[in-house]
């Protein structure tokens, strides 16, 4: 069995995150993909939303999809989160396996900074993703990093959560149940800032 590992804050999980598993599946790099949300990202800054709500917004996101599951490994798990530690958790849990860790091209650059990024190569290969920008192996990765030519998703989740922020409710670029969820917990909305109108909801006005 092929398992690819796709962790990342998911804050919030978008329609970006979701072409990225599509083509891990559809391009047959693997037989399904574990979605793991960090408990608490080791290169990045404090999430935006707590862990247990990107896990939830994970869940929404990706229900429906069929070969794809959402792990609390990393959620639950004091400290920060390590890709290390996770894939050595799998790989327990599942012995025998291949592993594939996904990973975006504009975080291959400090993938050498990662904890332990010798051991997440003896136990993965990484499943690289351009996300929009030219990108190629390194001498360095070569036989130990795949390429998934010709993918290009511009959606980031800053640019979400800025729309979120400024009252927008940013369709096509966010799963509806997950920004239902966003709406329904105030999630990423600017202090003093009403909730968006929902499709086919008029704004209440003052007289």
């Amino acid at each position: 069995m092929r398992r690819a590992l796709f962790g990342g804050s998911f804050d919030p999980l978008h329609n970006g995150h979701l072409a990225m598993i599509r083509a891990a599946l559809d391009r047959d790099f693997a037989d399904d993909v574990l979605v793991v949300p960090a408990g608490r990202n080791p290169l990045k800054g404090e999430a935006r939303a707590p862990a247990d709500d990107r896990l939830r917004m994970a869940e929404l996101g990706v229900a429906g999809l069929t070969r794809v599951r959402v792990l609390d490994l990393e959620a639950r798990r004091e400290g920060p989160s390590f890709t290390a530690d996770t894939l050595e958790e799998l790989a327990r849990a599942f012995p025998g396996d291949r592993f594939l860790v996904m990973i975006g091209a504009d975080n291959l650059a400090e993938f050498a900074t990662w904890q332990r990024p010798e051991r997440i190569l003896a136990l993965a290969t990484l499943l690289v993703f351009p996300r929009g920008a030219v990108a190629a192996i390194p001498p360095a990765l070569a036989g130990r990093a795949e390429l998934v030519a010709g993918f290009a998703d511009p959606v980031s989740a800053t640019e979400v959560r800025s729309r979120l922020a400024a009252g927008g409710r940013p369709e096509g670029l966010v799963p509806a149940p997950v920004l239902d969820y966003i709406e329904a917990r105030g999630l990423y909305r600017a202090a003093g800032r009403p909730a968006p109108p929902r499709p086919g909801e008029a704004r209440g006005r003052c007289r």
